[in-house]
Formats: C-alpha cells, structure tokens, sequence
C-alpha cells in the first residue's frame, strides 16, 4: 500500500500545471496563427501547383490545310506573379496597398506573366492576374512590423488569409471529401441490384488533372435457392457505357490464363469459399478474351475494331487508376491494384471484414485554398490554351501571321477567379459540377467571429458527430436551426498539411528490400 501511494504521489507531482498548458498553446499560436495552413496551401499553389498545371499543357501545334501555307508551333514556358499592382487612369503602375484596394473597391491581385515559345520566345507575356491572399508571400505586407502594419494603416492583429475583390473581403471555405486512391468498400442497402460496392477515387500525384472513379459491384443472389450463383462481379470504368465483367478486364491487361487472375485476386487457392464467390464471374467471362469487348462499350458508336482497340487501351492506360501509372507498361501493377480491391471486397461479402465506415475522419481529406484555386486554375487555363489553339489555326488557314498579344485573351484566367471568388460558385459559369458557397463576405464585427470561417466547412449531409473526430473537430461550435449539423468548425490548434511527394517512401521501400512489381 505504501509503494502504491508513493507512486500516485510522484504522478501528481508530474503532471502538467495549467501555467505550462497555456505556455506551450501560446508558443503554437505564436508560431502558427490561426489561418497558417491556408497561408501555406496558397503559397503552395503560387509556387508549385500553377506552374505544374502550366508544363502538363502539350505544345500547341497546329498544321495548315493547305500546304503553301506554313505551320505553327506555340507552348507556354516559365509562370511567374510579381507583387500586386494597381494601374491609374494616366497609365502609370504603382504598389497596390491594401487600404487602398478596400477604399477604392479594387481586387487585390498580382500580375501574372508567363513566358511564350514561338519560334522566338516572347518572355514575360502579361495581361492575366491572380487574386493574392492577405499575409501570403506574395502580399505587400508579409513579415512587416507590427509598426510598419500601423503606419500603412493596417490592422496589426489581422492575420490575413482572405482575398480582397472588388474591395470586399472574401475568404474560402474548406470543402470536405472522401480521401483518394483508398479502397473503400460499402454493403448496399436490400433490396437492390447490387449487394456489396468497392470503390476508389484514383488521382495521379504528378498530374493536377481530376479525380477518376473505378465502382466494382458485386450483384445480389439471384439464385431460387439463395445461392451464389449469378452472384457476379463487375467493374464501371470511366467514359465507358456498361459494366465490364472484372475477367475481361483482367484479360485486357494481359492476363489470360484464368489460373494469373486468381492469383492476383485470392493469394490463397485452399480458400474454398473465395474461389466459389468468383466461379459465376469466371463462367460468365469464358468466350470473351479481348480488348474489344470495352472498346465497343465506349463514347463513340460505329468506329473500326481497330479505333475500338485503341480507344479500350487508351482508357486502361490513362484512365483506370491513373495513380497507380500512366505510362507504358504499368498493366502487371494495375492488375495486382485491381486484385486487391476485388480481395477486399470478397472479405467483406463473406463476414471476414466490416464495410468501411463514410463518417470516420481518418476517410476524410479537406480542399483549402491551394486545391481549390488549382482545380479552378486548371479549367481556365485549359480553356485559355484552346482558344490561343483556335486562333492561331485560323491564322494558319488564312495565311496570316500569328499575334500573341490576341492570341492569349486578356481576362480569361483573371475574370474567372475572380467571378468565383467573388460570387462563391466554384466553377466556369453553368457548367457541370459547379460548387455554391465556397467563397463567402468575411465577418469582421468581432475579433473571435472573423476567423470562425478559417475553421469551417460543409458536409455534403447532415450527420452526427463521429467518435473519430474527437480532438480535432469542435462539438458545439455549429449554427442552430436549418443549418445545424451541415457546417462545422475544427478545433483552434488543428493544422491542416498541405501533402507531401512519395517517392522518399518508395525509396525507402526499395532499400529495405520490397519487390517491386515493375
């Protein structure tokens, strides 16, 4: 009894006094603030991911229906911002502030300039600009005083992390979504078609392209007797029409003996149970050997076995789990991928694993600032390089010479920020997929209210608060009402990473001894 009371005894005086609590959360926000990790995700795209988006465009090379008449070749080179500016009505530049974007109602961006290869390169091409977030490293006012702040008439304890368009505060909203290239598999709710569904959202990391699905449902027993029979399994690519019986796909990547895709499938040839799960699927599968099953099945109608063929590779290739590789020889590790997500749906289907769980927040990834601006980045600009393409091969047709200056629409990229950033539709106007209430007018009636947006975003759905969300979410800072349970807010020391690359991973893999599949 004695050792035990001296040992609570030393563990009270061990524990943490609510004097070095508040010591090391004041050292976090000293260091950190409340709006760094989108500070960091903004930088972040100004740095990397605009420049990434930009090398992926191929060279715009148009050839001329006559042949007296010469081609063309453009592609865009370096991108670069310089500080935001602002222009008066004489002409003259100068230093945009932001006091002045506010009093003035101007957008506080920076010019964007990219260099242009034709023939000779035209560098620095102007004309674009990109809305800076406050306290970025781009702004006029990052690592100023706190003296220097005051005398330019700012707030010193304004943190930043918002934009200023059309001198109205705006600041972006996090959005929620299922993390990528993670299998997930559901059970479906009876009755329906399907009984289990495998699925994951695959996004190359190299690549700021978007997101492809594969699903690999499982379909219910049809069998009188309740059965396995008919209980077979398929696969929905993206950009083809049907269903694709999981054999076939196996068979288009190279497989063909029935003996390697059971392999890559069950790793254990003992387990009964396994085998007969994927017997229907090998017997509806047995005429069938080749690509053009899923060429037939694609966008386009009454085209050549051989465009078929090429159109089935072209969407295996770039398509079908492009994290896992978009180049030549990636089949054997596409195969091996695709075996582990039908795995994983077999143990499930038979009892051996539970259905993974859409709430929990370990399957949750947010989109700040970066990502965000990237995707809608991406779409302007490629939208961009197909009217520079339209306008030089008019030229080439007509036999004119070709001039950047028009070819290159001044307020593509520029107005289509800032129409999103200032209306809160995420997206080029009508189009599909287009987000409402990503960006919203920053709440600055009190100190505390203003960074309530930092900390926030919506959820597609009401829902509960997961158990897994213990220490990073706030459990009561939500709206009554209507909204309840639709926005929610992180707790005040969560920091949200930005992403690293994987290849010091690999590398370390490889060192340690791990077979590469290549």
């Amino acid at each position: 009894m004695m050792m035990e009371e001296e040992r609570l005894e030393e563990d009270e005086e061990e524990e943490t006094t609510q004097e070095e609590a508040w010591a090391v959360i004041s050292a976090y926000f000293e260091e950190k603030g409340l709006v760094r990790q989108q500070l960091d995700s903004f930088d972040e795209f100004n740095q990397n991911t605009m420049q990434e988006i930009v090398d992926e465009s191929a060279d715009i090379e148009i050839r001329p229906e006559s042949q007296h008449n010469p081609g063309q070749q453009s592609d865009f080179a370096e991108i670069y911002l310089s500080k935001p500016m602002m222009t008066e009505s004489d002409g003259e530049t100068a230093t945009l502030f932001l006091k002045a974007a506010r009093l003035r109602n101007l957008t506080y961006s920076a010019p964007l300039y990219v260099d242009v290869t034709k023939r000779v390169i035209k560098k620095g091409h102007d004309g674009e600009e990109v809305p800076i977030m406050l306290r970025s490293s781009y702004c006029t006012l990052y690592q100023n005083s706190q003296k220097a702040l005051t005398e330019l008439g700012e707030c010193p304890y304004d943190e930043g992390g918002y934009f200023i368009i059309n001198g109205s505060e705006k600041v972006l909203i996090a959005q929620e979504k299922m993390s990528t290239n993670h299998v997930y598999v559901f059970k479906k709710r009876q009755p329906n078609k399907y009984a289990y569904v495998a699925e994951v959202c695959s996004m190359a990391e190299s690549q700021n392209r978007p997101p492809s699905t594969i699903f690999v449902p499982m379909l219910s027993r049809t069998s009188a007797k309740g059965g396995s029979s008919g209980q077979y399994i398929h696969a929905t690519l993206p950009y083809i029409r049907t269903e694709i019986p999981i054999i076939i796909l196996f068979r288009a990547l190279g497989f063909t003996a029935d003996e390697d895709i059971l392999e890559h499938i069950c790793y254990d040839f003992q387990d009964t149970q396994m085998m007969e799960l994927l017997r229907p699927s090998l017997e509806e599968a047995f005429f069938i050997q080749n690509q053009q099953y899923i060429g037939k099945r694609g966008a386009t109608v009454g085209v050549t076995r051989e465009k078929m063929i090429k159109y089935a590779k072209e969407i295996l290739q770039k398509e079908m789990l492009p994290h896992v590789g978009t180049g030549d020889f990636c089949e054997t590790k596409k195969a091996y991928y695709f075996g582990h997500i039908i795995h994983r749906l077999l143990l499930c289907a038979l009892g051996r694993r539970a259905e993974d769980d859409r709430d929990h927040y370990g399957n949750k990834r947010l989109d700040l600032a970066g990502p965000l601006l990237g995707g809608l980045f991406r779409t302007l600009f490629r939208k961009l390089t197909g009217d520079v393409r339209s306008y030089v091969q008019k030229c080439v047709d007509n036999g004119k010479d070709v001039n950047l200056q028009f070819a290159i629409k001044a307020k593509t990229i520029t107005g289509g920020l800032k129409y999103s950033l200032a209306t809160g539709n995420w997206g080029q106007g009508n189009a599909a997929g287009t987000r409402a209430g990503v960006s919203q007018v920053l709440n600055c009636l009190t100190y505390a209210s203003t960074f309530t947006y930092y900390l926030s975003w919506k959820l597609a759905k009401p829902r509960q608060l997961h158990n897994s969300q213990w220490g990073m979410m706030c459990p009561a800072e939500t709206p009554e009402g209507q909204a309840c349970g639709l926005v929610k807010n992180l707790a005040l020391m969560v920091y949200i990473t930005i992403g690293s690359a994987a290849y010091p991973i690999l590398e370390f893999l490889e060192e340690w001894g791990t077979e590469n599949f290549e």
